[in-house]
């Protein structure tokens, strides 16, 4: 029962010997179904999301709204080095991968969406629709 907390001696003395496989239940659990943590704030006027996305990059992330659906997703690419002149892997935590996020929203006005994107954190203004009408879609431009 112990093996299935993660332990944080584990992390300050990193053994040399590990095999590559995952043993530890509660980790591997979490870093298969990781998604990207949101704050979804409604106004009077419309949302205000913010979503950590660390080690991403603006190009890697699109933003569309589509049939009353705000979708957010990104990837990110693993670097392949072939061979590191300095030495080889001991441990390679950081993740790699892709994720996608759909939030319903209903009939907003799609034309005045704004986001902007700074140091691993995606921010949009999503305006409430003033009027009945239905949108087509549309792709969110970040800042």
């Amino acid at each position: 029962m112990r093996r299935l907390l993660p332990s944080k001696r584990d992390d300050f003395f990193p053994s040399l010997f590990e095999s590559g496989f995952e043993t530890d239940l509660f980790d591997r659990f979490f870093r298969e179904s990781h998604y990207p943590n949101v704050d979804i704030k409604e106004t009077d006027n419309g949302y205000e999301m913010k979503m950590d996305v660390p080690g991403f990059s603006k190009d890697d992330v699109k933003v569309e709204y589509r049939d009353g659906y705000l979708e957010i997703e990104g990837t990110r690419e693993e670097n392949k080095e072939s061979k590191d002149e300095d030495g080889h892997y001991i441990r390679k935590e950081r993740s790699y991968g892709s994720f996608k996020r759909s939030f319903y929203v209903g009939d907003i006005d799609d034309d005045a969406i704004t986001g902007s994107f700074k140091d691993g954190m995606l921010q949009l203004e999503v305006p409430k629709s003033r009027d009945d009408e239905k949108k087509k879609g549309k792709q969110i431009r970040l800042e």
